[in-house]
């Protein structure tokens, strides 16, 4: 029981930081949000310019994602239809502002697959892969902009699997456990195969180094034996 609450636990924290990591995402468009809505108001202050509609934060980073994009390139155009925006100082430090939002949402986009990765390659080996497929942890999806609902759906473990087990607990750990010592039994018995194998390999190399060794002496001891035959048939016939 230990066991499992261990990998449990571990399992946890890495649904949890991936959450962090695509909560920060959120806060990242919302940031860009504040940046466009900042700017808006500056320009509508102005009669000269067309009004620009301020925009909403949302809980969908790709709803925010998308208006955003939209607004930056109807401020865009506003400016190059007025060349004193354009030139205003506010409207370069906008730009500015919005580069560095850019970078930043990059950057947690980054961090939330590097936590997908670590999470969906521990839960992909033993003997993690039974505790995951026991306790309801699926495959975490990574970050797609045109999939908000998938991310937002992910939860790590799943409570009715975890209901399920505290019910029937002491039977699932140990089919789980049973799995488990069979699996590395298995793993442990092929990479014993593996070493004999590999022994066996070297002794037959060996042998045959041997055989090579004892015919090539024999090949050079063979002339020197007919040598000294020779001579000593000569002095027999003196």
């Amino acid at each position: 029981i230990f066991f499992f609450v261990k990998q449990y636990n571990l399992l946890q924290k890495l649904t949890v930081e991936i959450k962090e990591a695509r909560a920060n995402i959120i806060v990242a468009y919302e940031k860009k949000v504040a940046i466009v809505n900042q700017f808006t108001g500056l320009v509508n202050e102005y009669d000269d310019y067309e009004k620009l509609i301020q925009l909403k934060v949302s809980d969908n980073f790709v709803d925010m994602a998308r208006e955003t994009a939209k607004a930056v390139q109807n401020i865009t155009a506003l400016a190059n239809q007025f060349p004193e925006l354009k030139a205003n100082t506010q409207y370069s430090k906008f730009l500015e502002a919005i580069s560095e939002n850019e970078t930043f949402i990059s950057n947690k986009r980054e961090t939330y697959n590097f936590q997908v990765k670590e999470y969906n390659s521990e839960i992909a080996q033993i003997p993690m892969v039974f505790v995951a497929s026991l306790l309801g942890f699926k495959q975490a999806p990574f970050f797609d902009p045109n999939n908000e609902e998938a991310l937002a759906e992910f939860s790590g473990a799943d409570p009715e699997a975890i209901k399920d087990l505290a019910i029937k607990g002491t039977d699932k750990l140990k089919d789980t456990t049973d799995k488990i010592r069979e699996s590395f039994e298995k793993r442990e018995q092929e990479a014993q195969a593996k070493r004999e194998e590999h022994l066996k390999q070297e002794r037959e190399s060996s042998s045959n180094n041997e055989s090579v060794k004892t015919e090539e002496k024999t090949e050079t001891e063979a002339p020197k034996i007919e040598e000294a035959s020779a001579s000593v048939e000569k002095q027999e016939e003196k």
